[in-house]
Order: C-alpha cells, then sequence, then structure tokens
C-alpha cells in the first residue's frame, strides 16, 4: 500500500495524472475481474507512450518516468529501512533506458538523478503520503486520493 502510494504521490507531483490504482491481486479481481492484473497504478500517459514509440523520449519525460518507477522501492526504504517490492519497476526502467541506448553510465547517472529527486519529493511531502496510504485502504476513489494530495501540500512548499 505504502509502495503504490508512493509511485501515486509522485506522479501528481511530476504532473503525470494517476487514473487507478489496486493494492494486491485481490484488489484486482474485486475491481477488474482479473487475477492477471498485479498491484500497480495506472497512468493517463499517452504522451509517454507516443514518445516510446517513436524511441525518441525527452528529457523531461524521462526524467518524469524515472521519478515515478522509482517511487515505491523509494517510500518503502524510507519507511522500513529496506525494499522487497518494487523489482518489476526497476526491470522496466532498466529496459526503457537500455532501449533509449544508454550506456551503463549514462544509466547509472539517471538512476541516481531520479532517486535523489524521487527521496526529496517524498520527504517534504511524507504527510500527503501517509494519507495517500490510508485512502488506498479504505479503497477511495482517484478523485478522492487527488483531492487528499491538494490538501495536504502546503502550496509553499511546491
Amino acid at each position: 500500500m505504502q509502495h503504490e502510494a508512493g509511485h501515486f504521490l509522485i506522479a501528481y507531483l511530476v504532473g503525470i495524472l494517476p487514473k487507478g490504482y489496486t493494492i494486491s491481486s485481490l484488489d484486482a479481481l474485486q475491481k477488474e475481474g482479473s487475477l492477471n492484473i498485479q498491484a500497480g497504478t495506472a497512468f493517463v500517459d499517452f504522451e509517454f507512450q507516443e514518445e516510446v514509440n517513436t524511441g525518441k523520449v525527452s528529457a523531461t519525460t524521462l526524467n518524469k518516468f524515472s521519478c515515478i518507477a522509482l517511487a515505491g522501492v523509494s517510500t518503502e526504504y524510507l519507511i522500513y529501512g529496506f525494499a522487497e517490492g518494487g523489482l518489476d519497476d526497476i526491470r522496466k526502467l532498466d529496459l526503457l533506458l537500455k532501449g533509449l541506448g544508454f550506456t551503463q553510465k549514462k544509466a547509472d547517472s539517471q538512476v541516481r538523478w531520479s532517486l535523489l529527486n524521487t527521496v526529496l519529493l517524498l520527504r517534504r511531502h511524507e504527510a500527503a503520503r501517509a494519507k495517500l496510504a490510508e485512502a488506498f485502504s479504505m479503497g477511495k476513489s482517484v478523485g478522492s486520493c487527488i483531492d487528499i494530495i491538494e490538501n495536504s501540500i502546503d502550496v509553499s512548499d511546491l
């Protein structure tokens, strides 16, 4: 739950609108009627998909995607001191960077930059993430979750 709250919060903060979330396979079964869906957060990311399909992803888009991809693992680490989930998130980011022709050195640099910025955002907005995780546990709608973020963040913090 904390992991997905991290993805959702970071996506919203970097300007990618979340459109849904599932917190477990059981949640996916109840919401989507399928066990083939993993826990996760879905986004309104048409621009990103278009850029990936052309093979040319802008630096801004890549930075946003990288931060979102690392948000779950970062959240777990900040809360628990270690991360159990997120291997799939890291694999997806790694595949994207390789697909874009990044050298290992350049990929490592992208991951470090993204991790630093993601952790800074998560620390700054810890209260919003905690409230968001609580909302997830109650099955709140995406709109309610966005409202929670909006009401939890001090405008002067942006």
